[in-house]
């Protein structure tokens, strides 16, 4: 049976280097290079190559943790965020890979919106005409701007309720 080790380690003058292969987590740690004080100390590019330095972590088993760790990642495996150690996890979680819950659900709720107000417009509009009533109301408004805007409001503000909470799970 066959044991896993991080082969991928180097030792230069002491320091104790793993070298980061799977090109999602190499552009990852570059990025984090610019916004994270770990990664600025720890992520080291020499020519094509990306290693991560574990010099700054005191702790040996912190240190095997975080080496097995990236191990899994440049496996191609899905940790969650809390089977990531803590300098790592921070790192990783600073490069954002993607709009926020609530950018979603805002966008999403934009959409539902416009799609909600457009039937809701069609729908009046039909009524008013099949009962043969004047559209306009007493102040100029037509009916049909009135249910768009109405519409487009209430589902606008449900999409967004409800997109969000599912994302946010």
């Amino acid at each position: 049976m066959a044991t896993l080790t991080p082969t991928s380690t180097t030792l230069v003058n002491g320091d104790e280097l793993l070298l980061i292969t799977h090109p999602t987590l190499r552009a990852k740690l570059l990025h984090a290079r610019l916004v994270d004080e770990f990664s600025a100390k720890s992520v080291i590019q020499r020519g094509e190559k990306v290693y991560l330095s574990l010099r700054s972590i005191a702790d040996e088993a912190a240190r095997r943790e975080i080496a097995w760790a990236i191990l899994r990642l440049q496996m191609g495996a899905n940790l969650k965020a809390e089977e990531i150690p803590d300098p790592l996890r921070t790192a990783l979680q600073t490069v954002s890979s993607g709009p926020s819950p609530l950018l979603l659900a805002l966008m999403a709720g934009g959409l539902g919106g416009v799609i909600g107000g457009v039937m809701l417009m069609a729908f009046v509009g039909l009524i008013v005409t099949m009962m043969n009533v004047p559209a306009e109301s007493y102040v100029g408004v037509m009916a049909t701007a009135v249910a768009f805007v109405l519409g487009s409001a209430v589902f606008g503000l449900i999409t967004t309720i409800v997109v969000w909470r599912r994302l946010a799970k």
